[in-house]
């Protein structure tokens, strides 16, 4: 389904930073509709945990990536980076709301709380060797 050649698939970069200076990237073509959890789903092996919210509704929640998971002091945020966009941006929405645009490029990134709080204007790949801006970072997305 994610790696067909559909007529209007839509190319998307999904980035995982698992911390320690380990980022890995994977580009995609997907279908228009795809949500950004589901970018991540063909992306890597993820575990889903659902969850109710107070007025009704259950929205799904990253509980691991690639083995790496959430825990009392480890959490993981995504970003997105939208073309023609100046930045990378915290989602408002739950990941499996917000719907994959064409060249999307989506930063997951587990925070170590241990470390200090995550500090979000460093996005999804930063590390001891790049920057947060993908025009500066040598760990650009192709």
């Amino acid at each position: 389904m994610f790696f067909g050649r559909g007529k209007g698939d839509l190319r998307a970069f999904v980035s995982i930073n698992y911390g320690s200076d380990r980022i890995r990237q994977v580009a995609l073509k997907v279908p228009p509709g795809t949500s950004v959890l589901d970018a991540l789903l063909a992306a890597a092996d993820v575990e889903i945990s659902r969850e109710e919210s107070a007025v009704g509704g259950c929205r799904s929640q990253v509980a691991s990536i690639d083995g790496f998971s959430n825990d009392i002091d480890h959490v993981w945020l995504y970003y997105v980076f939208e073309r023609g966009g100046s930045s990378w941006r915290i989602p408002k929405e739950m990941a499996d709301g917000l719907m994959v645009s064409e060249g999307m490029r989506i930063g997951w990134r587990l925070y170590n709380l241990k470390e200090g709080s995550p500090v979000p204007k460093e996005g999804p790949l930063w590390s001891s060797r790049c920057a947060s801006k993908t025009r500066t970072c040598g760990r650009k997305f192709s």
